[in-house]
């Protein structure tokens, strides 16, 4: 063990020299510096002092700290716990995934009189973003909500006024890897049961708002281009039958005259039927656009197409979606920044996110009611037009037709007045032919639109219903709330741990010897109660021998250097000094030795209560030349021992610590007594121990585990080392050792007898 005492080691850096007689010197000698000869460490950096002072963080220190911040530690790492388990628990509720897959086939009729094409990719990916949106429509998604079953789910009542807005933000539409599988889900902490039936009610309304409608107005128009083939097959079947009987009035109805006159006849006849054909084909499709336009007008899914544009147009509606992109995209950049995902900032933007979409949602009832009166009381100008283009072609139609059917009556009168049936006949023939194949051309239309239309029902068909599937269940959120507690529970004990660790407290007499490089004389169990100081108890056995072992270290010094006068101080307040020096003092009187106890804490005594004294004519008295120190000095109840009390303190005798007055005293005491036991102030922060410690052989530092400060114990030590005060040594109080059997037994029995003599005497 290293030694602070030039008594145990030769060492002449840690106390001042020996003068003359190699006695020391009683002067106070300040700490020296580097010698202009010495050089600095290699660096150039001064020793920063015993590793205990500077060192980490360790495993020895954090089991030491939290021994002592136990119950700190314990309660506030309960309290972290219980708000950490709480805040997970809020943090991650019950949430689950409810998913429906529906199957988008790219495939499509481009026009009335074209077949089945397949879409190129470019037609395709605009189809799909056109079925994502009418699908997260207004209309679409307002008819799912409106459903009496839907509306009186507790998830959509919970959400009411705005059921609208957070199903349109919450519903998620996409097309994965996009392929022709749309994908509709629902993710959040909502009952999965009922959020099923909302996205089955969803699906069912873009079936029908959507889907339906569109091909219930394709089926209008199937319905007229039907209703003009029947009437064709009509007119076809009535030329058929004249042809027939025009056949029979001939004997040879296949063999027509070959006549140029007839030829030429024949020939102007079949160029006006064919020209009659065209204008009764362009009159069929101006019916049918004028079909579609009505149809298209009094449609309500036209009238919501209109309302999104002027919506998508609407200035003022754009202004809200960017305010509100802007507001999404902090949101996002907050998040990725902060690791708090529920930090103020981020509530803010998000009270801010629904307010504003509130007010969209306001803004869009109210826009939409409007237009829809617009549309409603303003003429539709477009279907006027329609209409008008409709009457101009259908006149200019009628009068062409009218002109020809005019011109092949003349013809035909022509070759009746010629008296030519056959030739009437062949071209009879020749109108059936055409009219036969204008019918098969809308026949094989009409029925490639029935095989269409059976192929439209199964584009978008349905290939798996709303099915929920849990994301946290129970088990797990209560397993991350539990491992967040308990992870809060020892970062709060590292923590407080890590907060008593920077006070560095002693730890052990280890500290003191090995850390600090300070003898440590002897160790003594803590003696907090008057209980543990009964006679016969194992802390008092265990603290009388402690004791025992600091006398006999002092006595044996003493043979080799003067001992006579030690000072028992300490660092700070409440490490035991008294304690020490009284029971110390008690140890050499029963050692058979003359010992003088003086009460050195002028500024607060207790001395003198410990033996029942009056504190009056003590040390400051005699400082101040009051009465002689003979007269101060007091036998106590111990033979053997004397007692010198602090008396009545003041400014007067403080100032006098300062001088030489201790000095003839102190040789004076030398001559009566064998020990002079001095139980001083604390070293650091008041000057009287350092006072005192210039007049005395030695002095004993006592510290007290889990209070003292490793700091302050080796700053007091360095200074009594600067100002030439002798350290013997260090004292640890506090410290559990469980006693010797022997040496308990051995005072329970002088405890008895002490009893059992008390006893007889009274009697």
């Amino acid at each position: 063990m290293a030694n602070q005492d030039s008594g145990f080691t030769s060492s002449e850096v840690m106390y001042p020299a020996v003068v003359g007689n190699g006695e020391m010197s009683g002067s106070m000698v300040p700490a020296q510096p580097y010698a202009a000869s010495a050089m600095p460490p290699f660096g150039g950096n001064i020793p920063r002092g015993p590793e205990i002072i500077h060192g980490s963080f360790n495993q020895t220190w954090f089991i030491n700290c939290l021994r002592r911040k136990w119950l700190s530690a314990l309660l506030l790492g309960i309290i972290a716990m219980a708000a950490s388990f709480v805040a997970l628990m809020w943090l991650f509720p019950l949430s689950s995934s409810v998913t429906a897959y529906l199957k988008v086939e790219a495939l499509e009729a481009d026009s009335l009189f074209e077949d089945q094409q397949r879409i190129n990719p470019k037609e395709y990916e605009i189809f799909q973003q056109t079925q994502l949106t009418l699908f997260k429509s207004q209309f679409v998604l307002k008819a799912a909500l409106n459903r009496n079953d839907i509306a009186q789910l507790d998830v959509v009542q919970n959400e009411e006024p705005d059921a609208l807005l957070w199903l349109s933000e919450e519903l998620k539409v996409s097309f994965p890897g996009e392929g022709e599988i749309l994908k509709v889900s629902f993710d959040g902490e909502e009952d999965p049961e009922q959020m099923m039936k909302i996205i089955d009610a969803v699906i069912k309304s873009y079936e029908y708002e959507v889907l339906h409608k569109e091909r219930t107005q394709k089926g209008e128009t199937h319905d007229s281009l039907d209703k003009l083939h029947k009437e064709l097959v009509a007119e076809l079947q009535e030329k058929m039958d004249r042809y027939q009987n025009l056949s029979k009035e001939l004997d040879s109805p296949d063999m027509p005259n070959q006549s140029t006159m007839l030829n030429m006849l024949a020939s102007e006849i079949r160029l006006i039927q064919q020209q009659i054909i065209e204008k009764k084909k362009e009159r069929l499709e101006i019916e049918v656009e004028k079909t579609l336009a009505i149809q298209r007008s009094k449609s309500t899914y036209a009238l919501d197409v209109a309302i999104q544009e002027e919506m998508d147009a609407d200035p003022t509606f754009q202004g809200f979606q960017q305010e509100q992109f802007a507001i999404t995209q902090q949101i996002t950049q907050l998040e990725s920044i902060t690791k708090r995902k529920n930090s103020p900032e981020i509530r803010r933007h998000k009270a801010m996110l629904q307010q504003l979409g509130q007010q969209i949602q306001q803004y869009r009832i109210t826009k939409e009611t409007e237009l829809k009166k617009r549309f409603k009381s303003a003429p539709n100008d477009m279907l006027q037009q329609v209409i008008t283009e409709y009457l101009v072609r259908r006149r200019s139609i009628e009068t062409d037709l009218a002109e020809l059917e005019a011109t092949y009556e003349e013809k035909m009168s022509d070759v009746e007045r010629k008296g030519q049936q056959s030739g009437r006949l062949s071209l009879l023939k020749s109108e059936i032919e055409q009219l036969q194949e204008v019918e098969r051309t809308m026949d094989l239309k009409l029925r490639s639109w029935d095989v269409e239309d059976q192929a439209s029902r199964k584009r978008v068909r349905v290939m798996q219903n709303a099915l929920p599937q849990e994301k946290i269940n129970v088990w797990e959120r209560y397993i991350i709330a539990s491992l967040g507690g308990i992870a809060a529970f020892c970062a709060t004990c590292y923590g407080v741990a890590l907060l008593e660790f920077r006070r560095r407290r002693l730890n052990s007499p280890s500290d003191v010897d090995e850390g600090l490089g300070i003898r440590v004389l002897g160790v003594l169990p803590s003696v907090s109660s008057r209980k543990a100081l009964a006679p016969g108890s194992a802390i008092a056995a265990q603290l009388s021998e402690s004791i025992d072992s600091v006398r006999a270290t002092l006595m044996h010094d003493s043979t080799t250097q003067t001992r006579q006068v030690v000072l028992i101080t300490s660092p700070a307040t409440m490490e035991g000094c008294t304690t020490v020096a009284s029971h110390l003092a008690l140890s050499l009187t029963r050692a058979g030795r003359r010992t003088l106890l003086i009460d050195g804490d002028l500024r607060e005594p207790s001395l003198h209560k410990l033996f029942g004294m009056p504190v009056e004519d003590g040390l400051s008295e005699v400082m101040r030349s009051e009465i002689d120190v003979s007269d101060a000095i007091r036998p106590t109840n111990t033979e053997g021992l004397w007692l010198l009390t602090a008396g009545q303190c003041d400014m007067d005798a403080i100032h006098a610590l300062a001088t030489d007055q201790l000095q003839p005293i102190f040789e004076k005491l030398r001559a009566e007594f064998d020990f002079v036991i001095i139980d001083g102030a604390p070293i650091l922060g008041l000057a009287d121990s350092i006072s005192i410690g210039q007049h005395v052989d030695g002095a004993i530092l006592t510290v007290l585990r889990d209070h003292s400060e490793v700091r302050q114990i080796n700053q007091a030590s360095e200074l009594m080392k600067e100002m030439g005060i002798r350290l013997i040594g260090a004292v640890v109080n506090g410290v559990f050792q469980k006693a010797d059997r022997r040496v308990a037994r051995l005072h329970r029995v002088a405890a008895t007898q002490q009893r059992k003599l008390s006893a007889s005497t009274e009697s």
